[in-house]
């Protein structure tokens, strides 16, 4: 990609990366630490998202189900061999998970905290 694509896309991302930073300091001055409770559910649900419609392009019955069946074909090397390469390929979905995971449980904890 030329330069000024690169500059077009990184423009892109830190508009999309401000206005959720914008959203998210309006939600917790509006409701406090259930706010963090909120985005970290809404960071593990985007994370789960993107994790289940990572391989299928569309979400019809028929694709999950050959998705599905295709798990389970082959001998075990190979099913070994998918599940590392799955593995490596949603690793930064992990890290996600574990911050959604982590504003879930700080949040909680200290909206029940500030609660009693």
């Amino acid at each position: 990609m030329q330069r000024s694509a690169w500059i077009a896309v990184l423009l892109v991302v830190l508009a999309g990366w401000g206005i959720v930073a914008l959203m998210a300091v309006t939600l917790v001055s509006l409701v406090g630490w259930l706010g963090i409770l909120i985005i970290g559910l809404a960071i593990c649900f985007c994370a789960a998202q993107a994790e289940l419609d990572d391989q299928a392009p569309v979400a019809s019955v028929a694709l999950l189900r050959r998705q599905y069946a295709r798990t389970f074909e082959g001998t075990a090397e190979e099913w070994l061999a998918k599940g590392a390469q799955r593995v490596e390929h949603n690793k930064w979905l992990y890290v996600a998970r574990t911050v959604g995971i982590a504003a879930i449980l700080i949040g909680l904890n200290m909206f029940i905290m500030h609660q009693l």
